[in-house]
């Protein structure tokens, strides 16, 4: 039986497999990347009008995946997905491990307004060790005309699923959750800050992280994913 996993994307997309996912890959793990209309880049995306719009979008997308029932590792936005999955669909779902999940937030403190900031600043908020190549590069394949493009279809597929600050009522239907979870946090993240971590209950604090932690520390996250879906089989 082939050991997969569905990995849900952060903020800023998809450029390239994290070097934690890569770990988790190369420890044996199919990892199965749902591609998702609007963060693909792929023209002719239009916002999503409700929050549930974005739900059956990404649903449909891991749907057409055929790989679940399996773990679920989401990150960022991922995360709030794959809580959502997990609590709403607990048949797709064995086990959600999620890395900084948007979902719940506090008005008190909500973060750095990324969206607030020229896109070219952006990424530099995400990170707390300097942004990955992966992510200076997003979408250069499609050549100067249409890497500006697919970049701003991507940001604006972002915002639009995560604004306003990325409280989405998730803490209503955390006690949905049946599967086995693991919850991770940067101490460092500047969007997400670390005080709604506790809303999740039991996260793991990694010192050093940004919010896309599985690039700031890929050999802390990855280590524990690993642990974690190993002990699901």
């Amino acid at each position: 039986m082939t050991n997969r996993l569905i990995y849900l994307f952060g903020i800023a997309g998809h450029p390239e497999l994290s070097p934690a996912m890569k770990t988790v890959e190369q420890a044996g793990w199919e990892v199965i990347v749902p591609s998702v209309p609007g963060f693909d880049g792929v023209p002719g995306f239009q916002p999503r009008d409700e929050y549930l719009d974005w739900l059956t979008t990404f649903w449909d997308s891991i749907d057409a995946t055929r790989a679940t029932p399996c773990p679920v590792v989401g990150a960022s936005v991922g995360g709030m997905i794959a809580a959502e999955l997990a609590a709403l669909r607990p048949e797709a779902v064995t086990g959600v491990a999620l890395l900084a999940p948007f979902g719940i937030a506090d008005a008190a403190d909500p973060g750095f307004n990324i969206y607030g900031t020229p896109s070219a600043e952006r990424m530099a908020h995400l990170f707390a060790k300097g942004v990955p190549a992966a992510f200076v590069k997003r979408f250069t394949h499609l050549g100067d005309e249409e890497a500006p493009v697919a970049t701003y279809l991507s940001d604006v597929a972002a915002a639009n699923i995560w604004w306003p600050f990325g409280e989405r009522g998730v803490a209503k239907r955390l006690h949905r959750i049946t599967a086995p979870r693991l919850t991770m946090w940067g101490d460092l993240d500047e969007v997400n800050p670390v005080g709604n971590a506790a809303k999740w209950g039991g996260a793991q604090i990694v010192p050093g992280a940004g919010h896309l932690l599985e690039w700031d520390v890929p050999d802390q996250v990855a280590a524990a994913v690993i642990e974690f879906v190993s002990s699901l089989a």
